[in-house]
């Protein structure tokens, strides 16, 4: 493995500083984590994540944020690229050396409805996980994908950490794991909208 990925090192690193935008890179992302799957445990069900970034426009976001989206099948100039659109940071219950503890890190991406006020870094909110990979290729034509259903705590409001030891918890991490709330067939079951915020320019539309 070792031997791959130092041979993979020169194509990453350029495709980084290039901020290149491409199929390859979901490949790349498949190779480096070994074609692995998420558990049951975090597929195909409601969990608690937190944001990593501030929310703005994808087109804003550095180069390897980008280049995450890719793997989660927003690539640029996509419908999806200009809507609300997060980076999610989710955590293992379970994963080989980090069994039970949580310490291994998932990111992710979720689409932002309308009625939901701008998200911050350190928001914990609640996501419909869907699976592992491209979990928001043609969300503007499904409607189906990773979204994100409610906030659950928000960061710097009073009580925030009181906050957070109400939400699921995996190992020592609070406001990450299984929220236990329904998971609908579809997402279009919430009635939610999503509609464009940003131009083809990245100026906010509203």
């Amino acid at each position: 493995m070792k031997n791959v990925i130092s041979l993979l090192f020169p194509v990453i690193a350029l495709a980084l500083l290039a901020g290149c935008q491409s199929s390859a890179i979901v490949a790349i992302n498949k190779t480096l984590n070994m074609g692995m799957e998420l558990e049951p445990a975090m597929k195909g069900r409601n969990i608690a994540g937190g944001v990593t970034f501030d929310e703005e426009w994808a087109g804003a976001m550095p180069y390897a944020a980008k280049n995450q989206l890719v793997a989660m099948g927003v690539n640029k100039g996509d419908p999806e690229y200009f809507m609300r659109i997060v980076r999610i940071n989710t955590r293992h219950p379970a994963y080989a050396g980090w069994m039970a503890s949580g310490d291994k890190i998932w990111p992710t991406s979720a689409i932002v409805p309308d009625h939901l006020p701008k998200l911050h870094t350190f928001d914990i909110v609640e996501i419909r996980q869907t699976g592992t990979w491209e979990v928001n290729k043609d969300f503007a034509k499904t409607g189906e994908g990773n979204i994100v259903v409610r906030i659950l705590c928000k960061y710097g409001d009073p009580g925030y950490d009181e906050c957070l030891d109400r939400q699921p918890r995996i190992g020592k991490h609070r406001g990450f794991g299984e929220t236990g709330t329904l998971y609908p067939v579809s997402a279009k079951e919430y009635g939610f909208r999503y509609t464009p915020m940003y131009d083809q320019k990245g100026k906010a539309l509203r």
